[in-house]
């Protein structure tokens, strides 16, 4: 059996956790780094939320399709204070006006079905505002 002395032991370690610290560094610099690119405007407001959009993230996908990124505010609507934030990589059919989130806050959905809004008006604004000129 091969023995390992304890020298090696110790360089080993350390540069193990060095490298384990490198790249904690970098990945949380890069993530702040990508939230600081967005590109927000809002887009509609309720008393319940605010509906953003990353002006810089529109693309169009295929025949009346795009793809955005948007965040959602839910507020209060007592204290008017923000509860909660998520961003969603949205898909957007401008023929059938109808919607799937692909992506919600990084977490990739395989599964996403078309839908309609539903009477929500955050969503159908977002809609609206964005298959204008497609």
């Amino acid at each position: 059996m091969l023995k390992i002395n304890q020298n090696t032991k110790k360089i080993f370690n350390f540069s193990l956790n060095l490298f384990i610290l490198t790249l904690t560094f970098f990945l949380t610099i890069s993530s702040e780094v990508y939230a600081a690119n967005n590109n927000w405007i809002e887009i509609t407001k309720t008393p319940n939320g605010i509906q953003y959009l990353d002006k810089d993230s529109v693309s169009k996908k295929d025949k009346g399709v795009i793809e955005i990124t948007t965040k959602y505010l839910k507020i209060d609507a007592n204290t008017s204070n923000e509860i909660d934030e998520n961003i969603y990589i949205m898909r957007i059919n401008c023929l059938t006006n109808k919607f799937k989130d692909i992506s919600v806050n990084g977490t990739i959905n395989l599964s996403a079905k078309w839908k309609a809004p539903g009477g929500d008006k955050l969503i159908n604004d977002v809609i609206l505002y964005n298959c204008k000129n497609v």
